[in-house]
């Protein structure tokens, strides 16, 4: 049945200031609204949705709580995380610590990522469970190295390890679990005090690890970098390896890559990386995700790199050429321009497992978009166009199949932020069934245009608004709301 839409004569909202175009979508000025579901959820997950949402009422009723706390003690251990986590989701700041150590602390896997009522004596309570695999302790950045060291040797299980933004972490947490957790699988330093010295005898203890994400580590540079290898380490299940923003180049990449042979997602993005392309001597491993964001990757390297990489399904090229530690300069070190563009295009298109493609923050970008949307973005799940103030709404029109014979576009997720799209766009738009969230923030597009987008997008969950002026202040964050009030059958 079709709608109708009321006018409304909505005036713009008041503008606020830029932000630059994200990586990812954000949350600012967010409107959503609850997914249409294809399969009836689990039972154990409407139980465990329904009691964390009625968890804060049921611990103020002593009564209640004394026969409930019984069941919640006696709860099978696989069920644990999935309840944490959407406790987590609700009602972080009433997890305290005798809360998680008397229910939580037992089981294979704990996540307590930045939880206010997490202490250090909490961290020291994890070694009651020795049996530990996964866990995530991200986001402490007050506890000191010697708390997350002290509990390690109590956890010769763990496969996961996960102390993300824990920014005292450093050689004695190393040390403690290269001696005691060889098993690591999976481990994460992100934004730590990890130093390339204390962190080799963990690489060669953990034989196994598969994947090893060190971005944000201060005083990694190609000097430093060297103290990491040995000829006695190598890292043959590698398949994730994450290092932005550290200060290396492809000096230290090059020294890296053949110990890691089946590589399949490596992110270089907001590093001094300049030829991201190991010498012809070396097979390329098989990447199927790569970012090279803020990177000085060339033209040439890009038409060079993308033959060798059939598996490609993910690769973001924001902002080619600007400097990864300053943007003063970042419009005259642009390399990806329209005529790079254009002469990519063709082996992008060779890609035929590509679907995330993030061209962000690429400002000299404009005609060449037209192609590359209907060639190369169409075919995409997942499409970053933010920070592309060039764009305009008639470079979308590949989105939108080109005769009824035609499939339509596969687009889950597309950023559009700060771009010059208008309500033209919107027929474009409303030509993607399948589209789940939807960024135009500081874009000329207004209600009316949007009202046509949401009639048709059923899967749209998630609707960025931020500093859109047509659309009112007050309904950004409730427009889903509002296209539903402003309805009329």
């Amino acid at each position: 049945m079709s709608r109708k839409r009321a006018r409304t004569g909505n005036g713009p909202g008041a503008p606020s200031a830029d932000d630059s175009p994200s990586m990812d979508p954000s949350s600012s000025a967010l409107s959503t609204r609850a997914p249409r579901y294809t399969t009836v959820p689990t039972l154990t997950t409407l139980c465990s949705r329904l009691f964390a949402d009625k968890f804060v009422r049921l611990r103020n009723n002593e009564t209640i709580w004394a026969r409930v706390s019984v069941h919640l003690r006696n709860l099978p251990e696989p069920l644990l995380p999935q309840l944490l986590a959407d406790l987590v989701r609700v009602c972080p700041t009433f997890l305290k610590h005798e809360f998680l150590v008397t229910y939580f602390f037992r089981g294979l896997a704990l996540a307590l990522p930045g939880l206010p009522g997490v202490q250090t004596h909490t961290v020291r309570a994890l070694e009651r469970n020795s049996h530990l695999r996964d866990l995530d302790l991200s986001g402490y950045n007050k506890f000191p190295d010697p708390v997350f060291a002290a509990v390690l040797p109590r956890l010769p299980a763990l496969k996961r390890l996960v102390l993300r933004g824990c920014t005292l972490v450093g050689a004695k947490t190393l040390a403690a679990a290269a001696k005691s957790c060889p098993n690591i699988q999976v481990l994460n330093l992100n934004y730590t005090a990890a130093t390339p010295q204390a962190l080799q005898p963990l690489l060669l203890a953990c034989t196994g690890l598969e994947v090893l994400k060190l971005a944000g580590l201060q005083n990694w540079t190609d000097t430093t970098f060297a103290k990491l290898l040995s000829p006695e380490l190598t890292l043959p299940h590698l398949r994730t390896l994450k290092l932005s923003h550290l200060a290396l180049s492809e000096t230290s990449l090059n020294l890296l890559l053949p110990l890691c042979p089946a590589l399949r997602r490596l992110d270089l993005s907001f590093t001094a990386v300049r030829h991201p392309l190991l010498p012809s001597s070396y097979p390329i491993p098989p990447l199927e995700k790569l970012s090279l964001t803020s990177t000085g990757t060339s033209t040439a390297d890009l038409l060079a790199l993308l033959p060798r990489l059939p598996n490609l399904e993910t690769l973001s090229l924001g902002a080619l050429g600007a400097s990864p530690r300053s943007i003063a300069a970042i419009d005259a070190g642009m390399t990806l321009t329209d005529a790079a563009l254009l002469k990519v295009l063709p082996a992008l298109q060779q890609c035929d497992r590509l679907e995330s493609v993030s061209l962000v923050g690429n400002i000299k970008l404009g005609a060449a978009l037209e192609p590359f949307v209907a060639s190369v973005g169409r075919k995409c799940k997942w499409l970053n166009l933010s920070g592309l103030p060039a764009l305009r709404s008639a470079h979308l029109a590949g989105l939108a199949p080109s005769d009824p014979t035609s499939l339509p576009a596969r687009i889950e997720t597309l950023l559009l932020n700060n771009t010059g799209l208008d309500d033209d766009a919107a027929p474009f738009l409303a030509a993607l069934p399948t589209l789940a969230w939807l960024e135009v923030g500081e874009t000329k597009i207004t209600s009316e245009g949007l009202f046509e987008v949401l009639d048709a997008c059923p899967r749209l969950t998630s609707l960025g608004l931020k500093s859109c002026r047509g659309v009112r202040v007050g309904e950004r964050r409730r427009f889903f709301e509002v296209w539903e009030e402003r309805a009329v059958v």
